[in-house]
């Protein structure tokens, strides 16, 4: 099936490329804590007015994340908290790519493979700014993701 406007690309969309969910494991730099383990839900939806289809990630949920504050002047902020993250533009797919093309679904299939995807939730997740415990300063922790498999 190939694609000859914007109005037909948005036109049940969705109903082709069904949200994706995902499960990964990161690492924190942070000598305090092990891997992480989380689930996302990606999805790639038209968005006519800019002209492009967008990947977003609709929802990232880690698990609990629990370090106790370290008692000097020089130690790290205590976590307790999950990472959250909700409906983060990953990339973009310029209709122009897609309408027309025989091999639509090829170029937006390149855009959710487990590397592009472990790149992008990367950068996402290294932007996210945890609290401290008493809620007061925010600061973010690099991550690196070292697992990422689709699920069913």
């Amino acid at each position: 099936m190939v694609y000859n406007s914007a109005a037909e690309l948005c036109e049940g969309f969705e109903q082709v490329y069904p949200p994706i969910h995902v499960q990964l494991t990161m690492e924190i730099v942070d000598k305090r804590l092990g891997p992480v383990k989380a689930e996302a839900e990606i999805s790639i939806k038209p968005v006519k007015s800019k002209g492009y289809l967008e990947v977003l990630v609709e929802e990232l949920e880690s698990e609990h994340i629990f370090a106790d504050e370290t008692g000097s002047i020089y130690g790290s902020f205590g976590i307790d908290q999950s990472i959250e993250i909700y409906d983060e533009l990953l990339a973009v797919i310029p209709f122009d790519e897609v309408i027309g093309k025989e091999n639509w679904n090829e170029i937006v299939d390149a855009s959710i493979t487990v590397e592009k995807l472990k790149e992008q939730l990367g950068k996402a997740l290294n932007d996210y700014q945890f609290s401290d415990l008493s809620g007061k300063y925010k600061f973010r922790k690099r991550c690196t993701i070292t697992e990422l498999q689709f699920m069913g």
